[in-house]
């Protein structure tokens, strides 16, 4: 029985919790207040190149100052879909 009522109390603290963070959010969407991470500008046709003249994902990465990761997604996304914006 012990159990069962601590149980209960979790559940209905997690609860509390779940609608807390979401009016928070709700609130700083509210105010203007951006969330998430920042969208990164990224010249797909400037990766194109240099992968085209035989640079690494880990030499582009360098040279631009992105990660290897937003190298090779903004370099695949324009090659699958072209029209796409270069915001990453």
């Amino acid at each position: 029985m012990v159990f069962t009522v601590l149980g209960a109390v979790a559940e209905l603290e997690r609860g509390l919790i779940v609608e807390r963070v979401k009016a928070g959010l709700r609130n700083a969407k509210a105010k203007g207040k951006r969330l998430g991470r920042p969208k990164v500008s990224v010249d797909s046709g400037q990766i194109a190149t240099l992968r085209r003249i035989g640079r690494s994902w880990s030499e582009i990465a360098k040279e631009t100052g992105w990660t290897k990761g937003t190298a090779q997604r903004a370099f695949y996304r324009q090659k699958a879909c072209p029209g796409l914006p270069k915001s990453v």
